[in-house]
């Protein structure tokens, strides 16, 4: 039986595996040593890494994309600024205690999107914390731009970039063959690169080619999908094949731990919310509780453009908001003591403008809120309330009024969004290497992981 690469990705149950773009040339140049950046994120030829170190074991990484552009102000409400009221006249959060669906207060300046309720425990116990007036000061408010410059970490070049979470995989060593996952129908930009990392749709219905199809078989068709073509020189052909025997082998190890996963009974120690992003976020659990080591994952939720008929509580972002909290809390619930060595952190493309619009929503702004939630933010919230600065809000607040906006309109940005990333990966992950990883930046500790 011939194996296409049609066939096998299809017949593999929803599982993709990204072993890298112009896949000749890019085997061939990683076989010779190449793996050093340039400034802008892309590959140097000919540069020699460094052995890559091995990341701290067991700890984990999870991202939820919030795709569209998020609007922060109305998830982590700053009612303590009169501003917001003046810009804000039909969609603004009522302050805490005013009334039904007001904002849950956090700090007596902040308050948490009603909707987003499942996650106040997790404030109040420290597991989580908002930062917010997060970007960067050439954001261009364009969807395709903003999330490829949050997914690969680059500013400019980003078609030429890979993933930053890829380079994170590329520069480090791990403990386990399933590094990294993207539960969702497709590899996410921000997985894309040399390093292999597996989209998979869903644990229960994957299915590894058998009987008829062995495993040569399966090899051949990775090297028939990856490998050279005979118009190719032989010795980078050779060198191609080379790298592609491993990388083909660690596919098919980490495709077996795959099956046997979804082989094998499972019960989560909680019951998910009936949605789509709870739905990923308990496949994640699962793999994490798998011991497979398993170290980064992303997950996607839609729908944030929100430019008309936004709502407050009650609306369109709101429905969004309760997804997102409902899905974060029941995911920590379901892990345990292992979210002692997990981090989830939200990005999305960019914030939305301070005001809103004429059709009661908002558009595309600059400066916005994050969310994380694990261990790691638990020790560094103590930390900071044993100094006496106790917070469920990070950050430096800018202000909204007119003076105080970007272009006076938007939300200005105090924290550069590759500040926490960088954070996460060198303190959360282990992986020392930020000039590879995020390459071209000057970091600045932002205290928001131990």
């Amino acid at each position: 039986m011939h194996l296409t690469r049609r066939y096998f990705l299809k017949a593999s149950g929803a599982v993709a595996v990204y072993l890298g773009v112009a896949p000749t040339l890019a085997l061939a140049q990683a076989a010779k040593g190449s793996g050093l950046l340039l400034p802008d994120g892309t590959p140097a030829p000919g540069s020699q890494p460094p052995a890559p170190q091995s990341v701290k074991k067991g700890k984990v990484l999870v991202v939820i994309f919030l795709r569209g552009g998020a609007d922060g102000l109305n998830l982590v409400v700053p009612f303590g600024d009169s501003a917001y009221y003046d810009l804000r006249r039909s969609i603004a959060i009522p302050k805490p205690g005013a009334g039904d669906n007001t904002a849950i207060d956090l700090d007596g300046f902040f308050g948490l999107n009603p909707r987003m309720k499942d996650l106040m425990p997790h404030f109040k116990s420290g597991l989580a914390v908002a930062a917010h007036a997060v970007g960067y000061d050439k954001n261009t408010r364009s969807h395709f731009e903003e999330q490829d410059t949050w997914e690969t970490g680059i500013i400019g070049n980003t078609l030429n970039s890979d993933g930053w979470l890829n380079r994170h995989l590329l520069t480090s060593s791990g403990h386990g063959p399933l590094r990294a996952v993207s539960i969702g129908d497709s590899l996410p930009r921000i997985l894309h690169g040399r390093a292999q990392a597996f989209a998979v749709r869903g644990l229960d219905d994957l299915s590894i080619p058998s009987g008829k199809a062995s495993q040569d078989a399966v090899t051949a068709a990775l090297e028939h999908a990856y490998c050279c073509g005979p118009d190719k020189r032989a010795k980078d052909a050779a060198d191609a094949r080379d790298l592609l025997n491993q990388s083909a082998t660690a596919t098919l190890d980490g495709m077996k731990q795959l099956r046997a996963m979804a082989q094998q009974k499972y019960e989560p120690a909680t019951t998910y919310p009936n949605t789509g992003l709870a739905k990923k976020l308990a496949q994640v659990a699962r793999l994490i509780k798998a011991d497979v080591g398993l170290e980064v994952a992303e997950v996607d939720i839609n729908g944030f453009d929100t430019h008309a008929y936004q709502g407050n509580a009650v609306g369109a972002l709101g429905n969004l908001a309760s997804e997102l909290a409902g899905a974060m809390d029941a995911f920590a619930r379901d892990l345990g003591d292992k979210m002692d060595d997990t981090v989830v952190v939200t990005l999305t493309d960019f914030g939305r403008t301070a005001a809103e619009n004429g059709t009661q929503g908002t558009d595309h702004g600059w400066g916005n809120c994050m969310f994380l939630m694990g261990g790691a933010v638990q020790r560094a919230n103590k930390a900071a309330e044993s100094a006496g600065k106790p917070r469920t809000v990070a950050g430096t607040w800018p202000g909204l009024k007119p003076d105080q906006l970007h272009q006076r309109r938007d939300l200005l940005n105090t924290t550069d969004f590759r500040d926490v990333l960088g954070e996460l990966v060198s303190v959360h992950l282990g992986n020392n290497a930020l000039k590879d990883v995020l390459p071209s930046h000057t970091f600045k500790p932002v205290g928001l992981v131990v």
